[in-house]
Formats: C-alpha cells, sequence, structure tokens
C-alpha cells in the first residue's frame, strides 16, 4: 500500500538497505526506538561459499514500524540504510497481516522453513517435463548437477535415446 508522508497511521514502512546490511539496519533501527523487522529463510547452500544459515528473505530490505509523520527521517536516515522506499511523493508500506503470517510462520526459529523444498530426484527415477519445450516428455532421470540446478534426462526419441539437461524445476519426478 502507498501512504502519504503525513500520515499519522502506525505502519510497517518499507526500507531499502545497502548490501548485506539487513541487520546492521534492523540493530540501528531498534536502538532508534524503532520496531524493525527482516524476514529470514533457511534455503540450502547452493556452494561452499554461500552463507551457512537464514538469509535475508528479501535481500536489501528491512520493515520498520513507526509513523510516517512523526519518525520518516529518524529511519530514512538510518546508517546502512539508502532510505525508505517511494513511489513519487508516496512511500511504501505493507499490511500489518502479511507481516503478522511471515512471523507465525517464523515460530520460535527466528526463521521461515520452506515447506515445499524440492528434494533433488534420485538417479533411475522416472520424470515428467512440466514446463517448457519438452513439456508432457517422460524420461528417466541419469544425473542431477547441482551446481547448475539441472537433471540430465535418458528419453527415448525417434531416432535412439537421448540425454538432454532440463531445468530441475521444469520436471516433477516420481
Amino acid at each position: 500500500m502507498l501512504i502519504t508522508p503525513d500520515d499519522p497511521r502506525l505502519v510497517w514502512l518499507l526500507v531499502r538497505t545497502k548490501p548485506k546490511q539487513e541487520s546492521a539496519v534492523t540493530q540501528a533501527l531498534t536502538a532508534r526506538g524503532v520496531t524493525a523487522y527482516c524476514p529470514r529463510v533457511l534455503e540450502p547452500r547452493p556452494h561452499a561459499r554461500a552463507p551457512h544459515g537464514p538469509v535475508p528473505l528479501f535481500p536489501a530490505y528491512v520493515f520498520a514500524r513507526c509513523v510516517a509523520a512523526e519518525r520518516y527521517a529518524l529511519v530514512h536516515y538510518c546508517p546502512g540504510a539508502n532510505g525508505v522506499v517511494r513511489f513519487g511523493e508516496n512511500l511504501a508500506a505493507v499490511e500489518d497481516d502479511f507481516l503478522a503470517a511471515l512471523r507465525e510462520r517464523e515460530g520460535d526459529r527466528g526463521y521461515l522453513v520452506i515447506g515445499d523444498a524440492r528434494k533433488p530426484p534420485a538417479a533411475g527415477t522416472r520424470a515428467r517435463v512440466v514446463s517448457g519445450p519438452l513439456r508432457g516428455v517422460e524420461g528417466i532421470v541419469t544425473r542431477y548437477l547441482p551446481a547448475k540446478d539441472r537433471v540430465r534426462l535418458l528419453l527415448a526419441m525417434v531416432g535412439g535415446p537421448r540425454h538432454v539437461e532440463v531445468d530441475a524445476r521444469h520436471i516433477r519426478s516420481g
């Protein structure tokens, strides 16, 4: 939702941060007496140098709960922040229900866990391509390529068996 800078309501403002400064901005806002929230998610590490533990769900953004008319400058000029997100003269704010739902899903963990986490398909299982140019084609998984998040499938084609690589998000195995 968009609000005017003189809006008297208590809202969650969307604050853009400098790269990798979500925690610093959250701490700085809290030290200034503003409730801040940076939802985090636990996701699998795509490579060995990827960060350990939960990472921000919305990289380079945090939410600050305040009355814009009273605390705008305090939030906008926070160290590590690039300022409150604006669209013309209006400020970007987020509904309470949305952030309450995120916090509820966090529970006591302090981070979100994606419920439908995709597991890599096992070699030898049958898989169907569900989107893309090969949609509807079935084959056998011969290899999962984690660095590319792709699956190599063996397909029975008219000219004989062929290996193809497909984005892992575009197949359903089982």
